[in-house]
């Protein structure tokens, strides 16, 4: 015979797991990469991409992951490092560079100097919006 436990509806909440907040980040990510072609924020997608491309090159290992999606996440003020060389980066940098939306809140640095998580997960959230990831990730 074994004794049972009894707990009210009232107690039981959601559990937060953080493994789950880390692959919902890294599945839109993914997301954003597979979007089909358009004219419309090519430059922002290939930022994306390239945020992609830093997660998953050769020598980077699933900790480098972890890290990086936990800052996004919490939309660090800190600089990315996308493993990127200069010859691709700047392109994307003057597309940007003097956007008063992608620079920091101070005003005093902006993409000339790299992209920080905060303005990653801003473009992420953008690009989302506008493909109508919502929608069809709540209709499930």
């Amino acid at each position: 015979m074994s004794a049972g436990i009894c707990v009210s509806q009232k107690k039981l909440r959601q559990i937060d797991d953080p493994i789950q907040r880390l692959l919902v980040q890294l599945h839109k990510i993914i997301f954003i990469t597979q979007l089909p072609p358009s004219p419309q924020h090519d430059i922002k997608r290939r930022v994306v991409e390239r945020l992609k491309k830093s997660l998953f090159h050769s020598g980077s290992d699933p900790y480098n992951l972890k890290a990086e999606l936990s800052q996004l996440l919490q939309a660090s003020p800190e600089l990315m490092e996308l493993t990127s060389t200069g010859s691709d980066w700047w392109p994307l940098v003057q597309h940007f560079t003097g956007d008063p939306y992608y620079s920091d809140n101070t005003g005093d640095v902006n993409l000339k100097d790299g992209v920080t998580y905060q303005q990653m997960q801003a473009i992420v959230e953008e690009l989302l919006e506008e493909s109508g990831y919502y929608e069809t990730t709540h209709s499930r």
